[in-house]
């Protein structure tokens, strides 16, 4: 006999891994998609062929309602948005590199998140 109690919690983590597997997948597809004249499919496959997270995985997590998926294919997910998301930021500390305006600079690292290091003329190191 199982225990109402561990089914619920493995329902749960189940559905807790589920909903951010779909944020994921959102987040990826996103990027991805080129914009008019693009499918939401051709940008699954260049997913598949640039981060090889499986493209059955994405399309599945954007269109159906998912109750369970293997862990290999919410690791590989994982991945592939870890991935996006140190190009993201690679292409926004290239970006802070080159600007001049320290304002610009402050309200950037505002925006993002990160702390900003000071001089004593209050400009952006």
């Amino acid at each position: 006999m199982r225990d109402k109690i561990s089914d619920r919690e493995s329902k749960t983590m189940s559905t807790a891994y589920i909903s951010s597997a779909k944020g994921m997948a959102q987040f990826l597809l996103a990027q991805e998609h080129r914009g008019p004249g693009d499918t939401i499919e051709a940008a699954a496959a260049r997913l598949q062929r640039k981060l090889k997270v499986p493209s059955s995985i994405l399309m599945r997590l954007r269109h159906r309602e998912v109750k369970d998926m293997l862990m290999s294919n919410f690791f590989a997910l994982a991945n592939a948005y870890s991935k996006a998301c140190e190009k993201m930021d690679d292409a926004y500390e290239k970006e802070r590199k080159i600007a001049v305006d320290p304002n610009i600079l402050r309200l950037a690292a505002l925006v993002a998140g990160k702390e900003e290091t000071t001089t004593t003329k209050g400009r952006v190191k």
